[in-house]
């Protein structure tokens, strides 16, 4: 389905500005530029959500438009979600960041015995991809470990910074094993319930979710269904749908000591230190980070038909999130750019 003449009126306004702004014309701009069904942004300060704007189509069959309670997928987003509950469980004192994976996973292979959990928090492992991981089909621990084979790493961990889905998707086995039950259900009991994010789910291609955007590609002049096939043993990794208003309710929890105290939120905030004593890239779960010299984290989500980012200012407490219904590029700039929008209008105001 074509649908230029739809993107090119993109403005359905789902918050208290009632006229067309710098923000719009940016959102619209982007949705033009990578023929993005539908967006929704998402301003907070101090975690309370000052901004709140939808734009486009949430689903391009029924012309449903994006609303604060479409829930979108966020991809790797969910990274903090999964870090988080295993810094709980490191606060609690039933895993360590010094704890070999190999000894809390019975699959793990066994000559990754150098492989230890603040590895996988940082990105650090050297855990290859998976050879002939598919996304069509589900996988035991077991089956998805026997991927590998004898495959060695591919750096010595903790030497080398290298973003790492399948890592992190080990991570969430590691949350699995040590609160006994899925990292799915770790999270829903440990965050989503207690902060009410009652729209907020890890993804099931069978069940039925209200208010869920489909994901779109462009190809060939023409939007098209993504695949949306995802295995739960890949949950660490991303898989979590939240929509606007429910993913700001996390925001304000992190301004806070709940579900995370200060001294956990700190270790997540900071980059990792590599073996030669050198600052990684990433911390756990997040990218610090500066924009315009403020401190920052954020992180970026891509999965089939879904792009998302947020940017969380971490001395100004403006946070700007950003969830599209489109595949490619073009999510990081937007959030940044509507984090700068907002603090411009934000000094003018003062």
């Amino acid at each position: 389905m074509r649908c230029r003449a739809l993107l090119s009126i993109a403005l359905v306004a789902c918050s208290l500005v009632v006229r067309a702004d710098e923000i719009d014309d940016l959102v619209k701009a982007n949705m033009e530029q990578y023929h993005i069904a539908g967006v929704a942004v998402g301003v907070a300060v101090d975690g309370e959500l000052v901004e709140k704007r939808c734009y486009g189509l949430a689903n391009l069959e029924t012309m449903a438009p994006v609303t604060p309670q479409t829930v979108f997928k966020i991809a790797s987003l969910s990274k903090a979600f999964c870090a988080s509950v295993t810094m709980l469980l490191i606060n609690e004192g039933k895993l360590s960041l010094e704890d070999r994976v190999v000894d809390v996973l019975p699959s793990f292979p066994r000559a990754w015995d150098s492989v230890r959990v603040k590895h996988l928090l940082s990105h650090t492992s050297g855990i290859p991809d998976a050879p002939g991981f598919q996304f069509s089909r589900q996988y035991t621990d077991e089956e998805f470990f026997a991927l590998y084979g004898d495959r060695a790493l591919s750096t010595e961990p903790g030497a080398t910074y290298r973003y790492n889905n399948f890592g992190y998707a080990t991570l969430g086995l590691v949350v699995g094993r040590v609160s006994g039950k899925p990292l799915r259900d770790a999270v829903r009991e440990r965050i989503f319930e207690p902060l009410g994010m009652s729209a907020s789910l890890y993804y099931d291609m069978a069940r039925v979710v209200p208010s869920r955007a489909s994901g779109y590609s462009w190809r060939e002049g023409a939007h098209v269904n993504a695949n949306p096939a995802r295995p739960q043993v890949y949950d660490g990794s991303g898989g979590i749908l939240t929509s606007l208003e429910d993913y700001a309710k996390w925001d304000a929890a992190l301004r806070t000591d709940k579900p995370l105290n200060g001294l956990l939120r700190r270790q997540m905030w900071t980059k990792f230190v590599l073996n030669d004593g050198t600052p990684g890239t990433y911390g756990f779960g997040w990218f610090p980070d500066t924009l315009d010299g403020e401190r920052t984290v954020h992180q970026n989500g891509t999965t089939q038909g879904f792009t998302s980012h947020v940017i969380r200012g971490l001395d100004s407490g403006v946070t700007v999130f950003v969830f599209r219904n489109g595949a490619g590029g073009g999510a990081f700039d937007l959030a940044r750019a509507v984090f700068r929008a907002h603090k411009k209008r934000a000094a003018k105001a003062a």
